[in-house]
């Protein structure tokens, strides 16, 4: 079959999203070389994690599910002779990689050409970056050793060789990029551009390098812990919610240090260095022809963060929870939160 699929998995944290809206900013010139970027069961800013999952039975609701798969069915039918380009974080997580054989059988009735890029980055930036992001978008989360903490079954999160291994033995081929300094310096579209699968898209559009979702600082990050223990008294927030309070904390503390979250001290690192020591070798060798460490030289360790508020100096502690007290009262005057007296008097 004529047909390739470009299966972008992520990784969270390495320009994922910076491609996503370059790639729709740039639809009409991809498709004129000849990749086609869906926007069925895509965002407005071009993930399709709603697709993905379709795709790959992941969808309690099958009329939904029935929905974008009719609805995929005809858009590629427009362009018989289109390279497809699907990309989303959510391929590249434990949870869907069970999935990855459904999405496999699912793409297969269009072609049995599927190639997967994945973005990968040193596990210690990339615990750091996951959580300082999760804990902005107000997730609840253990502490961050817990959350650094192997699981049972052995290191697979952030396991690259696991991955690729798992979504070759469902039928793809695979593609990578280490998102080191080059690629920052570069940017991700320009890097990925010059992957085998994607090297029609050099030329397409401009080569603007942004930064979609940064991450606030350190500080900042206990004051979105604060606006979550508030908020999340009643039903869940939505995303696009938590979104909104994510870019009203980054407003009420950006007079504060600027300081990049870092759960690591110098113990904890060379642990999970160790963890992944062996995978990561195996990984870097296969396709960069180096160690993992030459790769990505492991930097020294030249703070820690404060991970609780209850580890801050008392003036410190006062602050985070007036800013975040301000935060929440914007939220509830601009409409964006309802919540009782007594959450608002705490």
């Amino acid at each position: 079959m004529a047909r390739r699929f470009i299966v972008h998995a992520g990784a969270h944290k390495t320009g994922t999203s910076a491609f996503q809206e370059w790639a729709v900013r740039n639809r009409a010139a991809l498709l004129e070389a000849g990749f086609l970027y869906p926007a069925t069961g895509a965002t407005k800013l071009g993930n399709h994690a709603a697709m993905v999952s379709a795709l790959a039975g992941a969808i309690d609701d099958e009329k939904r599910s029935a929905h974008l798969l009719r609805a995929f069915d005809i858009e590629l039918k427009t362009r018989p002779d289109a390279a497809v380009i699907l990309s989303a974080e959510l391929m590249s997580t434990l949870g869907f990689i069970r999935k990855v054989d459904g999405l496999y059988r699912s793409l297969a009735q269009y072609s049995d050409n599927a190639t997967v890029v994945l973005v990968v980055r040193d596990q210690i930036e990339w615990r750091n970056s996951c959580y300082a992001q999760a804990r902005q978008m107000l997730s609840h989360l253990p502490r961050f050793r817990d959350f650094t903490r192997v699981g049972k079954q052995g290191p697979r999160s952030g396991n690259w060789d696991f991955l690729e291994q798992k979504y070759r033995d469902a039928g793809f081929a695979f593609e990578t990029l280490a998102f080191d300094k080059r690629v920052r310096d570069s940017g991700i579209v320009a890097a990925m551009a010059g992957l085998p699968c994607l090297a029609g898209t050099a030329d397409v559009g401009d080569r603007e390098r942004t930064e979609t979702n940064p991450t606030v600082g350190a500080l900042a990050l206990l004051v979105a812990e604060q606006v979550r223990a508030a908020v999340d008294q009643g039903p869940a927030l939505p995303q696009s919610s938590r979104v909104k309070l994510a870019t009203i904390i980054a407003k009420h503390t950006d007079h504060l240090p600027t300081t990049r979250f870092n759960g690591f001290d110098a113990e904890l690192a060379n642990q999970l260095r160790a963890t992944y020591r062996d995978s990561n070798d195996s990984f870097a060798k296969r396709h960069f022809g180096v160690r993992w460490h030459e790769l990505f030289p492991p930097k020294k360790i030249e703070y820690v963060s404060c991970d609780t508020i209850e580890e801050l100096e008392p003036a410190e502690r006062d602050q985070i929870r007036d800013i975040a007290g301000r935060v929440v009262i914007e939220a509830v005057e601009t409409g964006l939160l309802q919540l009782s007296p007594a959450t608002l008097s705490r």
